[in-house]
């Protein structure tokens, strides 16, 4: 058994967790818009068609120009107004729709035009389908590999001191692109290989002039590469790389 650090794993899997955390946070805030404008709708027992509808526009956080439909209605000869909670860069500017209300008290409503968001909502929840499924396949690409090196653990060889180098992946935390370590190892049959670990996201033994590797070498894709990498019980004469 060897003391390895399973760092590294832990937080690639975290990242990838992200994600999925990522996709649920999108996916209740949009069908919780949902869930709440069908609850108003059936709290509202009346409803009538209005033909005198306002546009009214503002400027949002980007300085793009918003357009909302102010709906005006008359319940009992007294007028009342409904405005949609959403707005939209692009409107119609409609004559007529429908607003619903509560006759015990008309001013409480919701509009066609919030009702009609529903569906553009139930629609936008391929967003968070573009987090999950990503979000779950890495996740389980990771859990893997930590179940595979806890097996390495077992039966791996250790092969301490190897030269290495550092190459950059195509992951970045922060706008700091994270390296991985690069080394050369004669297998027991001969053929030297080219081993490579995944990103380094604790790079504080970075300077290090060697690392060391736990390989099955019946099935040498099988492989662990970190800066140190001891026995519990103390290493051995063989466990260092002799070139």
């Amino acid at each position: 058994m060897y003391d390895i650090n399973y760092k590294n794993f832990k937080a690639e899997r975290f990242i990838y967790k992200i994600f999925i955390y990522i996709g649920i946070f999108i996916l209740l805030i949009l069908d919780g818009i949902v869930a709440v404008n069908i609850i108003r709708k059936k709290s509202f027992d009346s409803y009538v068609v209005t033909r005198h509808i306002e546009i009214e526009s503002h400027e949002n956080s980007d300085g793009d120009t918003m357009y909302t439909p102010v709906y005006y209605y008359n319940v009992d000869g007294k007028q009342y107004k409904c405005k949609p909670s959403s707005s939209s860069s692009n409107i119609s500017k409609k004559r007529n729709g429908k607003v619903y209300y509560d006759s015990k008290n008309p001013s409480k409503c919701i509009t066609d035009y919030s009702l009609k968001a529903n569906k553009i909502l139930l629609i936008l929840n391929i967003i968070p389908i573009g987090f999950f499924i990503p979000g779950i396949l890495l996740t389980s690409k990771a859990n893997k590999k930590i179940k595979r090196l806890k097996k390495l653990n077992e039966t791996g060889k250790l092969v301490k001191g190897l030269p290495y180098s550092l190459e950059n992946t195509n992951v970045s935390i922060n706008g700091q692109t994270l390296p991985r370590i690069k080394v050369e190892y004669r297998l027991k049959t001969g053929e030297i290989t080219t081993l490579t670990s995944g990103p380094i996201f604790d790079t504080k033994h970075s300077d290090s002039s060697t690392v060391d590797l736990l390989i099955d070498e019946n099935n040498p894709d099988n492989y662990f590469i970190d800066f140190e990498i001891n026995r519990k019980n103390g290493n051995l004469p063989d466990d260092y790389y002799r070139g």
